[in-house]
């Protein structure tokens, strides 16, 4: 791995970070340009599948500016908001480039998703079922929880025992039934 923010990678150019906090005050946010497009292209080119897309999530960083830069290297993004839609749509993002991710949303947040386009991945039953009365016969992508997890904190965890996030795998035959009651195409 390389390790982009020290001095050996030229991080500033021809700056120096006391000459930009004097210019532009403190706190103060900076990016290198070039080295974002060079990790967005290692991760577009992490998996050579067929149909893969590396997705980005708007959460790590919602900066309109480098939004744009994500999208114009070819990733995808993640939502996990309406607000997060908005942001991503407005950054230039199209609907299929945009992925809801969405955990114990309302109705009316699937809604939205919905009426914009976007394609949405369900996190449990309910919530597959939900989606399907409220768009039969859409495309819906459905999250599985493989019962195993790893991170640095039990708080980072999405997979295993003991997280929220994803329908176990005991739960596959009703995941198809709540699909074919509701016409729903299983798109991921």
């Amino acid at each position: 791995m390389k390790f982009y923010y020290t001095e050996q990678t030229n991080f500033y150019g021809s700056s120096k970070p006391s000459e930009l906090l004097k210019e532009y005050g403190s706190p103060l946010y900076v990016y290198n340009e070039s080295i974002l497009r060079q990790r967005c292209r290692e991760m577009a080119g992490l998996v050579s599948y067929p149909n893969y897309r590396s997705n980005y999530s708007i959460k790590a960083n919602s900066n309109l500016e480098l939004l744009k830069i994500v999208r114009e290297e070819g990733l995808h993004a993640d939502a996990m908001s309406p607000g997060e839609i908005h942001v991503l749509l407005t950054a230039g993002f199209r609907p299929d480039e945009i992925l809801f991710v969405a955990n114990n949303v309302s109705a009316e947040e699937m809604q939205y998703a919905i009426d914009k386009g976007i394609i949405l991945s369900c996190d449990s039953l309910s919530q597959l079922r939900q989606y399907g009365r409220l768009d039969p016969g859409g495309k819906v992508a459905v999250r599985f929880n493989p019962g195993v997890g790893a991170g640095h904190h039990e708080k980072v965890v999405t997979g295993g025992e003991k997280t929220k996030f994803g329908v176990s795998l005991d739960f596959i035959d009703e995941v198809k039934a709540i699909l074919k009651e509701y016409r729903l195409r299983l798109w991921g």
